[in-house]
């Protein structure tokens, strides 16, 4: 059955909706949407997808894993240390997109009474997402999101979320300002005053060993923090501060765990990130001589 409508006997909110999307249509001009996939709600928080399918100068568009805790409440960096559930996003069952990577804000040294670990304390925090579309036309992601997150106890918290990408379809202008303003807060690249300059095992290969460059101005009474990520199957503990003088800082850290495909004299690139106060820097460095023992 077709039903029919007179334009002229709609609201007017109604009837300048329905012209603006038909003037869309006409034009050509591309639809904007909030490519948003709802909230998951749990006892401390929720979380949802958010989406700006825009392409990007390479190709790519972004996205961001969107948490918000309740007051006390908390949650980790990628690898919290010893203790902990770093969030984990699995796109697998997507359809024709790839998640080409998931970045981290500045995390901060968490002292729960029972562990200490790298994580957030704030209400909002904000995982920024890089996708790639692998085929032409619509496209859909189906996304599994396991993490945790802590105020006496922990607790995981998993949820599915599912966003259909129709062809030319673009975020609305308030998505994506939350968009870009999460890869704002991400830390920034080392530059020459504020840098990781060695990075490398000690006699034993027990431990690390880490100096950072530190900026000549700094915040008053700002303590500089570093936070160490590997890939799959590496584990550290917590940075031990050695020394600070003048601009430079000195760190040990334990190898907790080496996966078992490492051999003797392998080479691995860790990911550091130093802040210092609210400056934050992110390096890449390879580092000799790893072995399972």
């Amino acid at each position: 059955m077709m039903i029919g409508y007179c334009l002229s006997s709609l609201p007017h909110r109604l009837f300048f909706r329905i012209a603006g999307a038909s003037l869309a249509l006409a034009l050509g001009l591309t639809p904007a949407l909030s490519l948003d996939s709802g909230w998951a709600e749990t006892e401390g928080g929720r979380m949802r997808l958010l989406v700006d399918p825009t392409p990007r100068a390479d190709g790519t568009f972004t996205g961001i894993l969107d948490i918000a805790l309740k007051p006390g409440w908390k949650t980790y960096w990628r690898d919290p240390g010893g203790a902990g559930i770093p969030p984990m996003l699995d796109v697998s069952e997507s359809e024709g997109i790839t998640l080409e990577a998931m970045q981290y804000p500045p995390p901060v040294r968490i002292n729960d009474g029972y562990a200490v670990w790298a994580g957030y304390t704030t209400s909002s925090v904000q995982f920024p997402l890089e996708f790639s579309r692998s085929a032409s036309g619509s496209a859909s992601i189906h996304a599994n999101v396991f993490l945790g997150i802590c105020e006496k106890i922990c607790v995981p918290f998993q949820a599915e979320f599912e966003i259909d990408l129709p062809e030319g379809t673009g975020a609305d202008d308030a998505a994506r300002a939350t968009i870009r303003q999460a890869f704002d807060r991400l830390p920034a690249p080392a530059g020459a005053d504020f840098n990781v300059e060695k990075a490398v095992l000690d006699a034993k290969g027990d431990q690390l060993e880490i100096s950072a460059t530190l900026p000549q101005f700094r915040p008053s009474g700002a303590t500089p923090e570093l936070f160490v990520a590997g890939p799959q199957g590496y584990a550290f503990g917590q940075p031990e501060l050695v020394s600070e003088e003048g601009g430079s800082v000195n760190w040990t850290v334990d190898i907790e765990s080496i996966p078992a495909s490492a051999t003797s004299g392998t080479t691995e690139t860790l990911d550091f990130v130093v802040t210092l106060g609210q400056r934050a820097i992110a390096q890449s460095v390879p580092v000799k001589g790893f072995s399972r023992k």
